[in-house]
Order: structure tokens, then sequence, then C-alpha cells
């Protein structure tokens, strides 16, 4: 496999509509994947990478290509060609495994061990790709996704390469260096919400309070019994520091009061 960019491929996601009506009266189907929700998401469901991951999947073009040779398709080829492409970033950029690799046979999903490997190489000339596309004012992605995506791929190049060349890395899975944690933090606090998308501040706080609360109990070893020994000791000092701060209070105004009704 080459790092080369595929040249001259025009994408219709009609073709991928057309791929899924075709098989859906087969028994047997090749984009296996491909599903209604997938195909026409609500609103809501338009940032789901499980449904993106249906779409542009291996078996999404393998159908593509089989279909274009034996169904005289050959415009379905462009196609296939763009989710080859696309699926190969999408390998690339969440290697997160030293042995994936090896297990599935693809050298996509194998970790950057050089600073001249070919998969760094490869995000840079996807870069230039993206800058050229937006250049030409064709239709295609938003200015902010544009942007956001090709600075994402210098900067998982430039990172990789800098980890392996001055901090002497033996390999750099770059499936950790992106936004994954935060977006399933995120998650949690919407299901902990209601599964309410639009979730708001008081909401976050106290699925955050409720959140550290779990993790205390999960990494701490902590048991419940400590727990209620502990709340109950809590609520005896504050009790006894309340009337303590009370008899202090009182004996603060009692003597100005009665340094004033001393006669002079």
């Amino acid at each position: 496999m080459t790092s080369n960019l595929p040249t001259g491929c025009t994408a219709q996601f009609q073709h991928i509509i057309d791929l899924y009506n075709l098989e859906s009266v087969m028994s047997l189907k090749k984009a296996h994947r491909l599903t209604p929700a997938a195909l026409q998401p609500k609103n809501i469901e338009k940032t789901s990478v499980k449904l993106a991951t249906k779409v542009f999947s291996e078996s999404t073009r393998d159908a593509l290509q089989f279909c274009a040779t034996n169904e005289n398709r050959p415009a379905w080829n462009g196609t296939a060609d763009f989710i080859s492409l696309n699926v190969k970033i999408w390998n690339v950029m969440n290697v997160k495994s030293r042995t994936k690799g090896k297990h599935k046979r693809d050298i996509t999903k194998v970790p950057n061990r050089l600073s001249l490997d070919w998969k760094l190489d490869f995000l840079r000339e996807c870069a230039q790709f993206l800058e050229h596309w937006e250049e030409t004012k064709r239709p295609g992605l938003t200015r902010e996704t544009f942007l956001a995506l090709r600075h994402t791929c210098l900067a998982l190049a430039d990172c990789s390469s800098y980890f392996l060349d001055r901090k002497a890395f033996n390999y750099v899975l770059l499936g950790y260096l992106q936004s994954d944690a935060i977006e399933r933090r995120f998650g949690w606090l919407r299901q902990m919400s209601g599964a309410n998308y639009y979730v708001s501040m008081r909401q976050v706080l106290d699925s955050d309070r409720r959140i550290r609360a779990v993790s205390l109990l999960k990494f701490s070893g902590i048991s419940l019994a400590e727990i209620d020994s502990a709340i109950k000791s809590a609520e005896y000092h504050s009790s006894t520091d309340d009337s303590l701060a009370d008899s202090l209070t009182d004996a603060l105004t009692l003597i100005p009061f009665r340094r004033r009704m001393m006669p002079t």
C-alpha cells in the first residue's frame, strides 16, 4: 500500500443510497453495515461516529468496487476510492494498540515507530489535499471542518515526529492524541442528566460530583461503612464547631455592649 492519495476520484452519496436499494432485496449483502439510520440520520444523529463508520467502512467500499465491475456501474469506483481514503485516514489516526496491526494484518493500524514513517507523510499529504480542495471552492466540507481536519493531520504528524526524535519514544499511538476522553466524559455527563443532549451548567456540576464520588469508591477501596462513619464524625465535629462559633459570637457582641453601659 502506498501513501499517495487517489487522483481524479469523484464521490457521490447517491451511489451509496443506490447500493443499499440494490441490496435491500438480497438475502446476502456485501454492504451489510448500511442501515436506513446511517443513510438518513436525524439532526441529533448527524454527529454520531457509529453511524458514520457504517458508511465509511471496508464492506461499503468493497461492495461499490464489486458492483462497479460486475453491475456495469463504473462511476461507483470514484466513490469507492473516496471511502477508501477516509478509511485509511481513520485507521492511521486511531491506532491505540501495539499489536492490532499484526492481528488484523493491516499496515494502516501499525503504530508509528520512525519519524520517516509513510503514515506521517500520508497525514501531511492529506493536509495539502484538504487545502487544495478548499481553494477550488468546490462542494465539500465547511470552512471550520477543513481547518480542524487539516490542523489535526499536521499536529498529529508533528507530535509523532517530536516524540520519536526528541523524546526517544519507541512508538507512538496516535489514537491517544485526540479528544476521545473529553467526548467520553461529556457523554457520561449527558447520560447522567437523563440522556439530554443539551445539559445545563447545574446538571454538569451535579453529575461531576457524582462521578467524583463513584471514582473515589472505585479506586480508593473505601467501604460504605467507612463512609458512614466519616459522615457521622463530620456531623459531630460540625455541630461542635457551630456551638463554639456561636459562643464566640455572643462573647464578642457582649463586650462592646458592656463597655457602652459602663459610666465614664
